[in-house]
């Protein structure tokens, strides 16, 4: 048997022993991924084993997808219960999923056909959520995009007085006045991401969530963020995604069919002014509390001022087009 990735071995002890109890088939490979989710090769198949920090968190995910399989939409995985004990290792309880295995090609939203898929895909997930809101509103919660935005940006002001010593106070400033100006504009017409049809949401349609399977399917993967609301709310997520991806061009954005009606209400082309990406990335880092980290220098700083130029010019468009609204 086989350990591969670094970690506290008496916790690959305890995981082998636990699913040597589980699951019914001989254990090759047991490899880390990331934090608290696994790969686990055996004979004949293989499973991802991924952490919850609930009973409750895990039983809502099984129930989901195994909803989402019912209702006929197959492009995801399924969870496996082998023992009705729960797997628990240091007070965290773990799930055991289906391992869908991966094309070679990994999927991204590079190209126009890639992300023509993603839309598709949602489109056919959206469609199947509708029909399982009145089942699971009790269980998942209503999404309210408005408080979750102004507690990211308020936070990011608390964090000014450490970010300044890595970023230009030139970009702080107005990384600060589009959340202001957003949620301003969010305030007025807030009833646009809280009313009409309801589905379940996913939460993070980043690529990442999105798997190219070795059969070329497309997978919808990982529903740790879903809760209740107009599906505007994840397109607005998938819109600021892709936008990177396009130079920030708000003529290939609209020419999107699924973006063509939203660009014109208000509310959405405030939203699209709300720099998500940059104050969700300067939070983390400044949470995780390791300022040498190479992540600053690979990853946050590129993506605040590679395209910030672009974002700028997207962005004064997008105000110039609120004007013209009534």
């Amino acid at each position: 048997m086989v350990i591969k990735g670094n970690g506290d071995d008496y916790f690959y002890y305890r995981l082998l022993s636990l699913l040597k109890k589980r699951i019914p088939y001989p254990i090759k490979e047991v490899s880390k991924l990331r934090n608290a989710v696994y790969l686990i090769k055996s004979e004949p198949f293989w499973f991802i084993v991924k952490g919850y920090s609930s009973y409750q968190k895990l039983k809502t995910q099984e129930a989901f997808t195994n909803s989402l399989l019912q209702e006929g939409f197959a492009e995801t995985y399924r969870f496996y219960v082998f023992n009705k004990e729960p797997l628990i290792i240091d007070h965290q309880l773990f799930g055991i999923i289906e391992y869908i295995k991966p094309s070679e090609n990994l999927f991204s939203y590079e190209s126009k056909n890639e992300r023509k898929e993603a839309i598709n895909l949602l489109e056919k997930y959206y469609k199947t959520t509708e029909h399982l809101v009145d089942v699971y509103k009790y269980i998942i919660p209503e999404h309210h995009l408005m408080q979750k935005w102004l507690e990211r940006s308020e936070e990011f002001k608390r964090n000014n007085r450490i970010i300044r010593y890595f970023l230009d106070e030139q970009y702080i400033q107005l990384i600060e006045n589009w959340a202001d100006w957003s949620l301003k504009l969010l305030e007025k017409g807030k009833g646009f991401f809280q009313e009409g049809k309801k589905v379940v949401l996913h939460g993070d349609v980043a690529h990442h969530n999105f798997l190219r399977g070795k059969n070329n399917r497309l997978y919808l993967i990982d529903f740790d963020l879903i809760s209740i609301g107009p599906k505007a709310v994840d397109y607005v997520q998938l819109a600021n995604r892709f936008l990177p991806h396009i130079d920030w061009s708000f003529s290939q954005l609209e020419k999107m069919p699924v973006f063509r009606e939203l660009v014109k209400n208000k509310a959405f082309l405030g939203a699209l002014v709300y720099p998500s990406d940059l104050l969700r990335e300067w939070n983390r880092f400044i949470r995780k509390n390791n300022f040498s980290s190479k992540e600053l220098g690979n990853y946050i700083m590129p993506l605040t001022t590679n395209q910030f130029a672009k974002r700028e010019k997207f962005i004064d468009k997008i105000i110039y087009l609120t004007e013209t609204i009534e």
